[in-house]
This record gives C-alpha cells, structure tokens and sequence, in this order.
C-alpha cells in the first residue's frame, strides 16, 4: 500500500471513531440529562386490566406502615374506605367537633402499593354525615385526581379505578368546596407508590403527618373550625399525626440503636410549610417531595415540606435515647407540633459522651418548650400544657423525708427486649400519705427520668446513681414511667 492510500486509511478510521466516540458520550449526555426518572417511567409495561389478580389493598393508621410489597408483578388493589364526621380529642381536655375523616382517623390512612398496579377504591360516606365529600388522589392521571368521580353524599357510595403510574408518596384530601375547610377538619391521608423494584430494605418505617387546626382559642372544652384564623394561617395548633402528643411518651415509637430508620413525612397543612427535623440526628438520605427515583439528598439537617407535600427521610441513631421530631419553624413547638422516637440501646462514647452529667437536660418535649432554664416555661398564648413539667434537680418542691421507700431503676431496664422484663424495682408500692418515695437510677451507664401520667410529677434526668425524691399528700392512685423508656412503668398507692 502507497504512503498515501495508508495516510487514507488512517484518517477514514479517525473519522469512524470520532463518530463512535460521539455516540457514545452523547448517549452519556443524554443519560444525565434524562436521569433515572425518567428512564423508568418509560420502561413500565402496564398489564391490562383484564388480566391483573385482585387482593384486599393493604394500608394502616399513623404511625404504622403497611409492609413493603414483596412482589413484583401489577395486580389489582381493592380499597374500602368510610367517611366519618366525628369529634377528636385534639389536646388535653380539648374536643374539636369538626373532626371529619377517611374511616373516621385523622390522619387518614397510608395506603401501600406498587407502580403499575390498578387501584380500585370504593368510598362510601356515612349516612349520619351532614356534607358530600371526595377524595383527589395526587398519584392519580385524570381530572381533580379523581374528587367528581368519587363524590359522595351521606349514605352513598362511589367507585373509581386508577393506575399507580409513577413511583412516590402521595397525599389525597377531599375536594369538595370548601375544599381548604375540609383539609383543615382532617379529611386527608397518603399512598406509597413503590418502585417496581422496591426500596431499599430498613429496620423501622414510620408514617407521620404535620397539619394545622384552626380553632377560636386553646381552653378546655368543644371547639369548632373557624375561618377567619384559617384565612390568617394563623393555627391555633401545628401537630403530628392529628393531636397534641400524638407521638409522645408511652405513644412514642421505638426503634434500635444501629437500626435503620424511615419516616414518611406528609404535610397536610393546608397552608405552612413545613421545616422537618429530628433533633441530635443527621438524615443519611432525604427523598425530597416525596419523589423514589432520582438519588437521594444525604447528609441534611432539616427538610422543607410544601403544604400538600411530602419527604420520606432515613437515618440511623447510632447512640441511644430519646429524639424529637420538631417543625424547626421552633416556635410551632408551643402550639403542638413536636413527636419523639425513643431509641433503645447503650452509650456510645466514641460518639457522644457528657461530661457534665449533673448539668444535663432532659431531651424532652418540655425541656426544648423551656425559655432558660429546665422548668418549663409556657408563655400567655401557648394553646396547651402537656401536663409534664421536669422540674430542676435543686427543685423546692421536692423536700427529703427520711419517712420513704425506695424504687430503684433496674440494670438493664433501658434495654427494651421481648417477654418479661425487669424495670422497676419494686414496680408498685404502697404508702401512707404524707410519705416520700426515692427513685434512685440504679442502671449501668443509662440515665433515666420518671414522671407521673397525669402530671402529678417529674424528675430531671438522673445518670447512674443519682436520686429524686417525692412526697406525696394526696390519697389515690399515681401512675408512674419512664420518659426516655416508655416500657418502664410502675403504680403508687397512697392511702
């Protein structure tokens, strides 16, 4: 072959890889452009209607998650829900009449199924409703997500079959005008819509759900929705899961040291945004508006949550103790908006360690309701009292008597386990009134505090050896746990 005729060959070779190589770093382009979002949504096949096995769809209540799907194929997911209008106990001694709700629970339920699969929900609304209501699914492809098709007045019933066409945790409300007024009375729940290959497999799921209730004040008593504050996004009170405490002492959930966690966040509103966090932990992934197919955000201390949106959040407690769930908008703390996840497990000291254990706070929602000091504090508005006060350690209140007995702290009492297990030692006592009871910490490396159920008392944090002691005047019954270890229970007598 001539010089040239190799010079020619060379050169129509370079062009031919050029051109390969310009495929190929285009089809990489066009992979980061389009991202695995929309590559998966091209990739469903939808079976035909005809052709999918039904089942009884699963769902459950808050905090509770349905288990995850297990399976891979597209089925038909039968769902039957009743409207209720009913009251709610919304904070202590407080009843909220306008409390409407999808079978009668606010928040509504967590329906679980997977992407592809065919939903065919059957709402009926209770013949002793006043109002016609709906439901618009935000996962659903069609008009008002499926609110005309699905409005029912009292005693009737309505059907609607829709597909789970894109992966993601959705909220649903009723749409029936006035449609803020019926968010606001609790008329809304969430669908989990799994990705066809599932989500990553966690030791602790979680469904938690921030909303606002508008009500003319915080007294005692029945309590009706009123406009005018909703107008203002002026909410009487911000919770978790529908009421004050929802998610606090012994109706707080309990996870593992070391195990991973999960929380689905919604937010209902209907008009805050909502600034998510989880005091004394760091999200490892943050799945932000509620979207399962693009990567995950990591490492973040706090998530906005639009109204009517939602993140599904994880992160693993490598120390043990009790964590507050908190709308880090903080002064929504005073109006309710705090839950807690009590983590059972030992010290850690390569990752936290206090020095200062007689100095130490309790991680309660009290302490951070506090302005300064550890006695709680409530200013002229707040719109509840929990009842619980952790008073300091050189409180006043409490006087010494050698006039006592002696409940102790068992070892390994932090530790929750299945079965039997030893907590208190002696779990109940009986006294004389006017005599004093010693609650000593007698745990290895765990601190421990107790407090009455009805707000009768509370200790501060009391480390390993450290003592409080109580008398008690009234005759009666007092029913005593532990705050960061709701299993620890124990009763006293006094006669």
């Amino acid at each position: 072959m001539s010089d040239k005729g190799y010079r020619g060959m060379i050169a129509g070779m370079s062009i031919v890889l050029v051109a390969v190589s310009g495929l190929f770093f285009k089809e990489i382009l066009s992979g980061q452009k389009n991202g695995p979002k929309e590559q998966s949504q091209a990739q469903l096949v939808l079976v035909p209607k005809a052709s999918l096995s039904s089942e009884n769809a699963h769902w459950t209540f808050a905090p509770d998650v349905p288990a995850p799907i297990g399976r891979r194929e597209q089925r038909r997911e039968v769902v039957h829900w009743t409207i209720r209008e009913a009251q709610s106990e919304i904070a202590p001694g407080v009843i909220y009449d306008d409390a409407w709700g999808f079978e009668g629970h606010v928040p509504g339920p967590l329906l679980r199924v997977r992407v592809g699969d065919l939903v065919e929900v059957h709402l009926r609304n209770a013949l002793n409703s006043i109002r016609t209501h709906n439901i618009d699914f935000h996962f659903v492809m069609g008009p008002g997500g499926g609110a005309s098709a699905l409005s029912v007045a009292p005693g009737e019933e309505a059907v609607l079959e829709a597909r789970a066409t894109a992966p993601g945790f959705y909220m649903f409300h009723c749409a029936t005008p006035d449609i803020p007024m019926h968010i606001a009375n609790g008329m809304y729940g969430f669908v989990l819509v799994e990705p066809e290959e599932g989500l990553p497999k966690v030791g602790k799921e979680l469904y938690v759900v921030q909303s606002e209730i508008y009500t003319n004040d915080d007294q005692s008593g029945h309590k009706n929705f009123d406009m005018a504050r909703a107008d203002k996004a002026d909410p009487q009170y911000v919770v978790f899961n529908g009421s004050v405490g929802a998610l606090l002492k012994d109706k707080a959930p309990i996870a593992a040291q070391n195990e991973s966690v999960r929380i689905y966040v919604g937010n209902a509103g209907p008009n805050l945004i909502s600034s998510f966090h989880v005091i004394g932990q760091i999200f490892d992934k943050v799945y932000r508006e509620g979207d399962l197919l693009s990567p995950p955000a990591r490492s973040l201390q706090t998530t906005l949550i639009p109204a009517g949106g939602s993140a599904v959040v994880e992160f693993t407690p490598p120390v043990a103790g009790t964590f507050l769930l908190v709308d880090h908008a903080i002064f929504r703390l005073h109006h309710g908006a705090v839950g807690s996840l009590n983590v059972q497990g030992h010290e850690n000291a390569e990752i936290f360690e206090p020095k200062s254990l007689r100095n130490m706070a309790p991680m309660s929602e009290d302490a951070h309701l506090g302005h300064g000091s550890h006695e709680m504090v409530v200013p002229a508005k707040a719109p509840f009292d929990s009842g619980v006060r952790f008073a300091s350690a050189t409180s006043e209140t409490e006087t010494k008597s050698t006039n006592s007995v002696t409940i102790k702290m068992l070892p390994g009492s932090g530790v929750w386990k299945k079965g039997p297990m030893e907590t208190f030692g002696p779990k109940t006592v009986t006294i004389k009134a006017g005599m004093s009871v010693v609650f000593k910490n007698a745990d290895v490396g765990m601190a421990h505090s107790v407090f009455g159920e009805k707000g009768e008392f509370a200790s501060p944090m009391l480390t390993p050896g450290a003592t409080f002691e109580k008398r008690f005047d009234q005759k009666g019954i007092v029913h005593f746990q532990c705050a960061p270890h709701p299993w620890m229970k124990g009763t006293i007598v006094v006669k």
